[in-house]
């Protein structure tokens, strides 16, 4: 498989990919302080766990000059095989 860089179509830079993502964190138990504030009953944060997040889009987006855009291409999140 022959693979090449990913071009910004704006200064030519190679670009990066990143998912926008939806998450939630379950933080456990919770406590209201006196002043009404809510924070979560461990201070560790033990009983809480993240989710996995939903991807909602992926996009380019260029270190050089800053131009961003959503692929239209597929995208697999696994690295490309090394050049051999």
């Amino acid at each position: 498989m022959t693979v090449r860089p990913l071009a910004c179509t704006r200064c030519g830079a190679q670009c990066g990919i990143a998912e926008d993502v939806e998450s939630y964190s379950d933080l456990g138990p919770a406590v209201i302080d006196d002043d009404g504030t809510v924070r979560p009953q461990d201070p560790d944060g033990e009983h809480g766990h993240k989710h996995d997040p939903r991807p909602i889009r992926t996009r380019a987006y260029c270190p050089t000059c800053g131009y961003g855009w959503t692929l239209r291409r597929r995208v697999d999140t696994t690295p490309a095989p090394a050049a051999g």
